[in-house]
C-alpha cells in the first residue's frame, strides 16, 4: 500500500488504548491516524473502485475495495481500505471528493486524489484515519463481508505491516508484552542486522505481536551499539523512551 498522504506523521497507531475506543466496543484504535491539516490531499493507497459514504455522526469518508485478490494467511482475498474525517462538500464544494457524484463507485488508481482532510464525525480534530479489512465479495458488488468481523475491531487489521513506510513507534514496549507495535520494532531490527533471534516454526523470530525474550536480546543488541545502555543497567532490553526515540530518528 502506498502512503495516502505526502506528509508521513503519525499520530496514533494502530490498537492504542483509550475511552474514546471503549466506548465504541472495542480494545483499541481500528487504523492509523495521520497529521493532516484541513484540505490536506487524501491520494489512494491502491488500485480499485472508490465509493463516496457518510456515517451516521455525520463523519465523510471514502472506501476502496481492491479489484484484485491478494494473499491473505492461508487464502486469497480483496482489500478494502478506509479514509475517514474528510470535508464536508456541502459546507466546503471547493473542497468536494471526486468520489461523491459517483454512487456505483469509480475507478481509481494508486495515488489518485480521492478528498480532503477535516474532522468530520467522531474527530475533535482535523487528520485522516486510514483502515485496512480483508473483505469477501457478496451477492452484489455494494455487499462486502469483513473477514475479520469478530477480532474485535470490527474486522479492520493493523495496516502498517502492508505499508511501503516504515512508520513510528508510539508508546514505550517491554518484555512480556502482545501489541501491534511489537511487530513493527521486530521488522526495523531485523531489518538493520539485530535479528530477533529464532526464525523456526512458532517462533518468536518468525516476527509477532509478542515481546519475548528473542526481542528483548534484540533490542539489548541495538541499544549496546548506539550506546543508550549495557547489559545489567537499567532499562537494558526494554524499548523505553530513549530507545524509541532513536529508532523513530533513524525512521525519520
Amino acid at each position: 500500500l502506498q502512503s495516502p498522504l505526502r506528509s508521513k506523521i503519525v499520530t496514533q497507531s494502530f490498537g492504542n488504548k483509550g475511552s474514546t475506543y471503549s466506548g465504541q466496543g472495542m480494545p483499541g484504535h481500528n487504523g492509523i491516524d495521520y497529521r493532516a491539516p484541513h484540505g490536506t490531499p487524501i491520494y489512494a493507497s491502491h488500485d480499485g473502485t472508490a465509493y463516496y459514504q457518510i456515517d451516521g455522526n455525520g463523519g465523510h469518508g471514502v472506501v476502496i475495495i481492491s479489484d484484485t485478490k491478494y494473499e491473505y494467511e492461508n487464502s486469497e482475498c480483496f482489500w478494502k481500505t478506509i479514509y475517514w474525517h474528510l470535508v464536508d462538500p456541502i459546507k466546503e464544494p471547493m473542497y468536494k471528493s471526486p468520489i461523491q457524484d459517483t454512487p456505483w463507485g469509480k475507478q481509481v488508481k494508486a495515488d489518485d486524489i480521492i478528498g480532503y482532510a477535516d474532522n468530520t464525525g467522531l474527530s475533535t480534530g482535523s487528520h485522516l484515519h486510514f483502515g485496512l479489512k480483508p473483505v469477501a465479495q457478496g451477492e452484489s458488488n455494494n455487499s462486502w463481508y469483513n473477514l475479520e468481523q469478530n477480532n474485535g475491531y470490527y474486522g479492520a487489521i493493523d495496516p502498517a505491516p502492508y505499508m511501503d513506510v516504515e512508520l513510528p513507534l508510539n508508546m514505550d514496549l517491554q518484555k512480556g508484552m502482545n501489541h501491534p507495535d511489537i511487530l513493527r520494532l521486530q521488522r526495523f531490527l531485523n531489518a538493520r542486522g539485530f535479528a530477533v533471534a529464532l526464525s523456526g516454526p512458532g517462533s518468536e523470530g518468525n516476527e509477532t505481536y509478542h515481546y519475548g525474550q528473542f526481542t528483548f536480546d534484540a533490542v539489548g543488541r541495538f541499544q549496546e551499539a548506539f550506546k543508550i545502555t549495557k547489559r545489567g543497567q537499567i532499562g537494558y532490553g526494554r524499548c523505553g523512551p530513549a530507545t524509541r526515540n532513536k529508532i523513530n530518528s533513524l525512521l525519520q
